[in-house]
């Protein structure tokens, strides 16, 4: 009898829609060490380049770093022209002198109410957004100065008080949902929502002070600032998803406990990045994937389009064998070689590029 041939594997596709963040586009960039490497484009041009780039369906920006009051029209107009969704306009907390010394956890009153009026006009564009059914889908809010540097420099108790409490200011003010983008450090040394447990957290309580407004907060964990804390992608990310608190992500790659470089998808951590994607389809997320890179000396298009082929390629490997890999997880006669094993013949799996 003749054998039958065995069925070529399907190819499998990134089922999440992809997005950029404009800050990274061909900007000047630049960092703590260099002068900027890029001329920089301006912000519309951004948004055409990214509508060229394979697989990018949104773009995110701050408010008022790349859109303002006065170029928000154009700024809409270039987004629906190139097809792209708004997905967020987040609050810049940073770059100004006077949130060196923090934002929401300022000690100045004042600098706190201005921080809380311009996550107000954040969200504010973002409802815009949402109505003219551009995106909009969330503020996203990283802590940045909101922490401490040196031992007894601050009352830390008051601090993370005067973060829960600008929070829910915000949200009892403007509708909308925030998304909270956690690191452990830089440029505080020590943020108060550093941690995954410790967001989660932050999270919970800010979410019983709303009562019944409660499920307007969640999370944007990035994964370079995961790896920054040392931390498991994967089992972190479960834990988030776990708590029904996962509103976006953040792609990019790291050395572990290195400083935030934003590298390129796949460039480190390979397998550790591939077993988000297990936790994603394992409890049905269905929100984006955003891209944070900071290309310095790349040509950005490029940049993100390696990216996503290694997310794409990560996708396919561990959906080839995530059924398996399920039951070995919880087979107390099974141990970590199996699906090592399984990995390594699920390597090369077919992928089908996003158009």
């Amino acid at each position: 009898m003749a054998k039958k041939k065995a069925a070529k594997p399907a190819k499998v596709q990134l089922p999440w829609p992809v997005s950029v963040g404009l800050w990274f586009i061909e900007s000047a960039g630049g960092d703590r060490f260099t002068s900027a490497y890029k001329k920089g484009i301006p912000v519309i041009d951004r948004i055409h380049l990214a509508g060229t780039m394979r697989g990018v369906r949104g773009v995110e920006m701050h408010y008022p770093y790349e859109v303002t009051e006065d170029n928000f029209d154009a700024v809409c107009k270039a987004a629906k022209d190139n097809g792209l969704r708004i997905v967020t306009i987040c609050p810049g907390l940073f770059n100004e002198p006077y949130f060196k010394d923090g934002a929401f956890t300022s000690k100045d009153r004042r600098i706190r109410k201005k921080a809380v009026e311009r996550f107000k006009t954040a969200m504010q564009m973002d409802a815009k957004l949402r109505r003219r059914k551009l995106g909009g889908d969330f503020a996203i809010y990283w802590p940045a100065a909101d922490g401490c540097s040196y031992t007894l420099e601050s009352y830390h108790p008051d601090k993370r008080k005067m973060m829960r409490d600008c929070l829910v200011e915000v949200l009892e003010s403007v509708p909308g949902l925030i998304a909270m983008e956690h690191k452990p450090s830089d440029p505080a040394h020590k943020t108060y929502s550093g941690t995954t447990g410790e967001t989660v957290l932050m999270c919970k309580e800010v979410q019983e002070q709303l009562g019944a407004k409660r499920r307007r907060i969640g999370m944007n964990p990035e994964l370079a600032h995961l790896l920054m804390a040392d931390a498991d992608i994967g089992a972190d990310m479960s834990l988030i998803l776990e708590n029904d608190l996962l509103l976006h992500t953040h792609w990019n790659t790291i050395k572990r406990l290195g400083p935030d470089t934003d590298q390129m998808v796949g460039a480190d951590n390979w397998n550790q990045t591939m077993e988000v994607f297990f936790w994603l389809d394992e409890y049905k997320y269905d929100h984006w994937l955003g891209l944070d890179l900071c290309p310095k000396s790349e040509y950005t298009p490029d940049a993100v389009d390696v990216s996503i082929e290694a997310m794409e390629r990560m996708y396919a490997e561990v959906m080839s064998v995530k059924d398996r890999l399920k039951v070995n997880m919880r087979d107390p006669k099974s141990d970590a070689s199996a699906n090592l094993r399984l990995l390594m013949k699920a390597r090369g799996a077919k992928y089908e590029k996003l158009k």
